[in-house]
């Protein structure tokens, strides 16, 4: 019995052996440009976004895939397929709609029918982005009003004294101070979608 080769669509082909998007992102590449990092894992794939505050726009994606190639084209094309899109609009995306966009003709399918069930992976994976969303966010918000509050707007030789006094607090009121800002700005808003956050500790003054 002879077996049939397993045809992918060009565009497939591209996409899983030349990945623009194959990376990570840190909450240095996030804070650097003020944006929240959101980062997502379900099976052979995780995700990193970097995404816009104001708007919850997706500013960029990248991805890192342990599967075959078939994960990896995945990977890419949703982070390519993402990018520009607000989180609910990419939460709302379907495995279907990267396949869609993975062929070269609109009626032949972009991979083996052997292949389509990794498809499903997508929304999965979205729907893990759409839980961590809301608690990135707000340590996001939290560390944008400390460094917004209480550093960027001194000067050179009161912002010496501000972090001495930061510094000189303990773990227990510094988590205080946080809450507070938690409080004003963040809480109400997750709150009211049923959320919440929680401090769990602070590292060295600045990481939370």
């Amino acid at each position: 019995m002879t077996v049939a080769a397993e045809k992918f669509s060009k565009k497939f082909d591209e996409a899983a052996a030349h990945p623009k998007y194959r990376g990570a992102y840190d909450k240095d590449d996030a804070s650097g440009k003020g944006m929240t990092l959101v980062e997502a894992k379900f099976k052979d794939t995780k995700i990193y976004l970097l995404v816009d505050r104001v708007e919850d726009r997706i500013y960029s994606a990248k991805f890192f895939a342990y599967g075959g190639k078939v994960s990896v084209a995945i990977g890419e094309t949703l982070c390519t397929m993402i990018k520009g899109l607000t989180l609910d609009e990419a939460c709302s995306l379907k495995g279907g709609d990267i396949e869609v966009y993975l062929r070269d003709e609109p009626e032949i399918s972009a991979v083996p029918e052997s292949k389509q069930k990794a498809f499903a992976n997508v929304e999965e994976l979205l729907k893990v982005v759409h839980q961590a969303y809301p608690t990135a966010k707000a340590v996001a918000e939290v560390s944008a009003s400390i460094d917004k509050n209480d550093v960027k707007a001194l000067s050179s030789s009161e912002l010496s004294m501000a972090e001495q006094v930061w510094m000189g607090l303990s773990k227990e009121d510094q988590i205080t101070q946080i809450n507070m800002v938690l409080d004003d700005k963040v809480r109400p808003a997750l709150m009211s979608d049923g959320g919440n956050v929680q401090v769990l500790d602070v590292i060295d003054g600045e990481k939370v």
